[in-house]
């Protein structure tokens, strides 16, 4: 195998490939990134076991040949390089990089027979990037880090009726998104559980002014945005019935100033206690919300002109899973409906930015000492 191609370009490729190298494990294979050649392109390829990415450059190619090596060494090669054309090839089990007057040799790897990563024969839904990663951001945060619960610790993706469902919960609050779509009717009443970290390694690696291809590959989905394509395998677990939870029969809402909420929040929590799932106290009376906080070393009192409809109220929340949800409201104002102290926190954007999409959060209070 030989090629040339410039650094910049290399890079680049290498960054998107790295994604899917395992950072701590005692498998060869999955420390490596593959090279190849495709339709006079440079294929390069990587796979941890969870999720496979392969992302295609331009280059010069000499011979067609694979390769693999070592993912850590090879990036921290190129990434010192000049920005000038990189020249490497696979010649008796070695790899020869050169760069203007820089030369390495390295041992080259034992190409492993992996599964080839191609493109279904079937349809695809699409969706734009900038909507897809906003949509993640504003769920992924809601996920549960306990295993135990294995289905909660991804995000749903349900398709029905026109509509695009993303969900993510924890068992204290609920994140969901909805976004209008065309798509496909293979995809109508469809839906599945995608890892946490799948999602977000996609986010970071596709571009705003671009799309993503979504396509049922057996039990995995696959995601494809211009030149890189990812394999990621699906959650096979059952997901909690969220319509169930999700039940808006408010008696008091209010109406306040997305960024006056978040900094007061931001400030009570400096006083509050971890070892008291962060509490912060809610109170609502007389067209003002009163945030308090205490814990041994001081207390905190933030008050907030709001719109107020129904009757006062007191409640209690953790503020970061408050503030979490509050953040994720892409508007200047935000809606808040309660029924009651122990009744879960309906938060909305009052007016989406975006066209077509709607958010919901929803977060249970904390029960407070009589």
């Amino acid at each position: 195998m030989k090629f040339e191609i410039k650094q910049k370009e290399l890079i680049k490729a290498l960054s998107i490939v790295n994604r899917a190298v395992s950072k701590s494990t005692n498998i060869q294979i999955h420390e490596l990134i593959y090279f190849s050649t495709e339709n006079d392109r440079l294929s390069m390829t990587s796979f941890d076991g969870e999720i496979s990415i392969k992302t295609l450059a331009d280059a010069k190619i000499i011979k067609d040949g694979v390769m693999a090596v070592k993912a850590d060494l090879i990036t921290n090669i190129i990434r010192k390089l000049p920005d000038e054309l990189v020249k490497i090839e696979l010649d008796n089990g070695k790899i020869k990089i050169s760069c203007k007057r820089s030369k390495f040799n390295l041992v080259a790897f034992e190409y492993f027979d992996k599964e080839e990563i191609k493109i279904p024969n079937t349809v695809a839904l699409s969706i734009d990037n900038d909507k897809l990663k906003r949509s993640i951001n504003q769920t992924e945060f809601a996920t549960t880090l306990d295993e135990t619960k294995l289905a909660l610790t991804g995000i749903l993706f349900e398709l029905r009726e026109g509509k695009l469902n993303m969900v993510a919960l924890d068992g204290y609050r609920v994140a969901l998104k909805k976004i209008k779509l065309d798509y496909p009717a293979d995809f109508e009443n469809t839906e599945y559980i995608i890892p946490k970290r799948s999602l977000i390694e996609w986010s970071r690696i596709v571009s705003d002014d671009s799309k993503t291809l979504l396509y049922k590959n057996d039990n995995d989905l696959m995601f494809v945005s211009e030149d890189t394509t990812m394999l990621c395998k699906v959650i096979d677990k059952n997901f909690i019935d969220y319509r169930n939870i999700i039940n808006d029969i408010s008696e008091t809402s209010v109406i306040v100033e997305k960024s006056s909420l978040t900094s007061a929040l931001d400030r009570a929590q400096v006083l509050s206690d971890p070892g008291r799932a962060n509490l912060i106290r809610v109170n609502i009376e007389d067209r003002a919300m009163t945030l308090r906080s205490n814990s041994e070393i001081g207390d905190v009192k933030e008050v907030i002109e709001i719109d107020q409809e129904g009757e006062g109220l007191d409640i209690a929340f953790n503020a970061k899973y408050m503030q979490d949800g509050v953040k994720a409201c892409d508007s200047e104002k935000i809606k808040l409906n309660f029924k009651s102290s122990l009744n879960p926190c309906l938060i909305y954007p009052t007016s989406s930015k975006h066209e077509g999409e709607d958010y919901t959060y929803l977060v249970l209070p904390v029960r407070l000492a009589r």
